[in-house]
């Protein structure tokens, strides 16, 4: 196919080549969502190197036995099929072809390797032990089963417990890298991409930029030829026995249910039959549990890890059968307003990672703890409270706070809403410093622009693609 540049994962691919250069053998561990990129970090990273790589399949054990050592043949240049009786033997053949230089071997999906073949991973711990210590071997083991992948580091009784020498988890890209996909486009319509797509490399390369941004997310949602019509399957794990309750509690959290007791009662379900999957939707990063920040007490809320899959329950699961039927664009058209709704929520997703990505380089004027959104019901204020973001110092900082607050709408940011967004933030006592972004897609009143306090940060669209 046509070789699609690579971008980001500059941290990443800096890691893997540290370790692929060091003079003793290295296990690295490498796990994330599918379809987030994991693969193509490797392949980026080995495309210079002396590599065996090997992708598993879900499969018998003989199969991806014999596909394995037909890969090997392949690269030590054998024309006919050895099949070697066991992975051992394999791995002695790729020893003596690496000889005694650095030499990286990859194996992905390692969970399918694993479930097929019961004795894999002993058999593979023996190796390690018995063989590929002494060597300059980088080995690298990927998969998108988290569960999976952290019971290898973490399951004492687990073969290879505290073999590995580094791991990585591959998340969504930094913001200034998912940005690169959008290049060329008007600053409206990347934010519009943004919320729906995420920072996630799999979705951003489907947009078409030469077409309109409805254009784009009808072909590719509200079509029955649409790539993501059946987007859950492709990045989701793979579906178990549970997946309608799966589905449901998905669709709850899209349509913002977000506590477990707000699940169970638009599943008109009992609190504890929502609370028995959760847990799992949280440990394969499907969803995530986010704790609102709230010093006094714990509030625990769910948010789908994923924007367009969230996107995705919310305005395309229960219409499947009419997008089947051709009905796609009729369907978008009703749902616009839902849809622009979605994005101005998103909006503020992507203010969020933009912050995030300039907390991680260091670039604020002090480090913060992760930047969540904030909500409580009745606050002493006698109204509900809704924060974009908030955050607090690190360490020595914890006496500052971060005020994350983003306007998605025609009318620019004013005076009255900062007023407001101040009324708010005063429930929280004890900070000495705190510190208000303010991210605005119409701009800022000239009112707002002559106040001279320096801990306001005015982030409109311009400054955010600059």
């Amino acid at each position: 196919g046509v070789q699609i540049m690579f971008i980001g994962r500059k941290e990443e691919l800096k890691e893997l080549q540290s370790r692929y250069q060091t003079t003793h053998f290295e296990m690295g561990v490498i796990y994330g969502a599918r379809r987030i990129g994991k693969t193509s970090l490797i392949k980026e990273s080995i495309k210079d190197r002396r590599a065996f790589y090997f992708q598993a399949k879900e499969s018998n054990e003989y199969d991806n036995r014999r596909a394995f050592s037909l890969q090997i043949n392949k690269l030590i240049g054998i024309p006919y099929t050895v099949i070697y009786p066991t992975f051992s033997d394999a791995f002695d053949e790729l020893i003596k072809y690496a000889g005694n230089e650095p030499f990286v071997i990859v194996i992905d999906e390692i969970a399918y390797l694993a479930n097929a073949d019961k004795g894999f991973l002993s058999e593979l711990q023996f190796c390690i032990d018995d063989k590929f210590k002494n060597t300059k071997i980088k080995l690298l083991l990927s998969g998108s089963n988290i569960s999976f992948m952290k019971n290898i580091l973490k399951d004492k009784r687990a073969p290879l417990f505290q073999r590995s020498t580094f791991q990585m988890h591959i998340t969504k890209l930094l913001f200034s890298d998912a940005v690169c996909f959008l290049n060329g486009l008007e600053n409206e319509e990347k934010i519009k991409y943004l919320s729906i797509f995420g920072e996630h490399p799999f979705y951003l390369e489907m947009i078409d930029n030469e077409k309109s941004f409805d254009e784009n997310v009808k072909s590719l949602l509200f079509s029955k030829f649409g790539n993501l019509l059946d987007a859950p399957a492709k990045v989701l794990p793979s579906a178990s026995s549970d997946q309608t309750n799966y589905n449901t509690i998905l669709k709850a959290i899209a349509n913002r249910k977000r506590s477990n007791k707000d699940i169970a009662s638009y599943l008109n379900k009992d609190d504890n039959y929502v609370a028995a999957y959760l847990p799992r939707l949280v440990e394969n990063e499907t969803i995530e549990k986010r704790t609102a920040f709230n010093r006094s007490q714990k509030l625990n809320y769910y948010e789908i890890s994923d924007n367009l899959i969230r996107f995705w329950y919310r305005f395309i699961f229960d219409r499947q059968e009419e997008i089947a039927l051709g009905l796609g664009d009729v369907l978008f058209d009703e749902c616009k307003a839902e849809i622009d709704d979605f994005i101005a929520h998103g909006f503020e997703d992507v203010a969020i990672s933009f912050l995030t990505e300039q907390n991680g380089k260091g670039l604020l004027p002090y480090y913060y703890a992760p930047i969540r959104n904030y909500k409580v019901d009745n606050s002493k204020l006698g109204r509900s409270i809704e924060l974009d973001g908030l955050a607090e110092g690190l360490g020595k900082n914890s006496n500052c706070l971060l005020v994350v607050e983003c306007k998605y709408r025609k009318t620019p940011f004013s005076v009255a809403m900062l007023e407001q967004l101040k009324e708010s933030v005063s429930i929280f006592g004890g900070y000495t410093t705190i510190d208000y972004y303010l991210f605005s897609k119409s701009g800022f009143t000239p009112e707002i622009m002559k106040l001279s306090d320096s801990s306001l940060h005015f982030i409109s669209l311009d400054s955010m693609f600059s």
